[in-house]
């Protein structure tokens, strides 16, 4: 399954619309920090939240991930796990099950 992410900068049409795969972005007190939220790749409806550093990984007790910083082809590493439900990349602007 590949399913676009589509970037969605308006926090409230991102909540209405909840488009599987889709995101937006929460900034931080740090400008290198954000909070990446996505809905689901799978159009189950789960909305996660990420930490994420714009073109690093950030370090500390929360898990994190590098983002490339681009809002149209986004890349995440490490992989997405949500618990026993969907596993997959986030590459090149399209979410890749595993």
């Amino acid at each position: 399954m590949i399913v676009r992410a589509l970037y969605q900068p308006d926090p409230e049409r991102f909540l209405a619309d909840a488009y599987p795969g889709s995101f937006h972005l929460e900034d931080r007190e740090n400008p290198d920090l954000r909070e990446f939220i996505y809905f689901c790749p799978c159009g189950c409806g789960h909305k996660g939240r990420l930490l994420v550093g714009d073109g690093l990984k950030p370090a500390g007790a929360r898990p994190s991930w590098y983002w490339n910083g681009s809002t149209t082809e986004p890349i995440l590493e490490p992989s997405v796990n949500q618990q026993d439900h969907w596993h997959g990349w986030l590459r090149n602007g399209y979410w890749e099950k595993c």
